[in-house]
């Protein structure tokens, strides 16, 4: 990667790392946490920007563009992976400063993006104070969004970009597929690069299935690389079957500590004991961290629940 345009931010030194041509993207800090939330800029005849991160970073999300050497105005379309607040919670402020953009929301994710009470009030009651952290999302005008079905495509000049719907983490999750590119929210999970490292990643409402037979139908294209929101490129070469094994041996775990009636933080001690490096991710991300890992364990004991109760 080369650097590009130096910024100065409070947590660290903002660069824009050059992956291509055409795809540039930079550590947003929300917060002051560094190696959490990737931005993505796709520059091209039209300029698409993947993820916005939280309400929180809504200033570093407008440093990051600028220090790309693009105005805001240049910003054709914001396209996220899913609306999870820690992907699309900064979107309805960063579609107010960008007045010739677009976004591109899953088409369960319209309604909520447009009204945003039902989906704030789901995240606080998952996200607890976290939300509060990350800040209260700011709706989207429908004349100013785009809903993309399975298969939408979208020509930014000499690229085009593809919908891929990837549930399982969310029933509105997108991966987006740019050429041997694909951008892949947290559909693969997270990535730790200075660790070599990948774990699963779900929400309150998770679906086991769906989220393996998304990582299947990810394997099954010509990918060269991945890029995570968490966090930031990765060599595609054997990560779909390492990535679907990791998810395995997680739900095994949580569900072994499920059957024994221990709790989450319990499960979650022992997923400590058995994954290596998920201890010093968790060092290394303090509040965001724990709380993402517990909440994938309570996603997947909830998962197991609704599965018992279906018989």
């Amino acid at each position: 990667m080369v650097h590009l345009n130096p910024y100065l931010m409070s947590c660290v030194t903002l660069s824009i790392e050059k992956h291509n041509d055409h795809i540039f993207w930079f550590d947003l800090c929300p917060n002051d946490e560094s190696a959490f939330i990737s931005v993505y800029l796709i520059i091209d005849e039209k300029i698409a920007i993947i993820e916005t991160g939280p309400a929180c970073s809504h200033d570093s999300l407008v440093q990051g563009v600028q220090a790309a050497g693009l105005n805001l105005q240049d910003i054709d379309y914001v396209i996220p992976t899913h609306i999870h607040l820690d992907h699309f919670g900064g979107g309805g402020h960063f579609m107010a400063v960008c007045e010739n953009a677009q976004a591109i929301v899953h088409p369960k994710a319209y309604k909520h993006v447009s009204n945003i009470e039902n989906w704030w009030q789901g995240s606080c009651d998952f996200l607890g104070d976290i939300a509060n952290l990350y800040g209260k999302p700011k709706p989207i005008n429908q004349s100013r969004l785009i809903s993309a079905e399975e298969g939408f495509e979208l020509s930014l000049g000499n690229l085009n970009i593809k919908a891929l719907h990837t549930p399982g983490h969310a029933p509105h999750h997108i991966t987006w597929i740019c050429n041997k590119d694909a951008f892949v929210g947290d559909s693969a999970g997270l990535w730790y690069p200075n660790l070599g490292k990948s774990f699963p990643v779900t929400p309150g409402y998770y679906r086991h299935d769906l989220a393996l037979e998304s990582i299947e139908k990810m394997s099954l294209l010509d990918l060269e690389y991945l890029h995570y929101t968490h966090f930031g490129p990765r060599y595609s070469k054997g990560v779909f079957e390492a990535t679907k094994s990791e998810f395995k041996i997680w739900m095994t775990i949580v569900e072994e500590g499920y059957r024994a009636n221990l709790s989450a933080k319990d499960i979650l001690e022992k997923l400590f004991d058995n994954r290596s490096g998920l201890v010093e991710s968790d060092r290394n991300h303090g509040v965001h961290q724990r709380s993402t890992h517990l909440g994938t364990v309570e996603g997947m004991m909830h998962w197991l629940r609704r599965e018992d109760a279906q018989g």
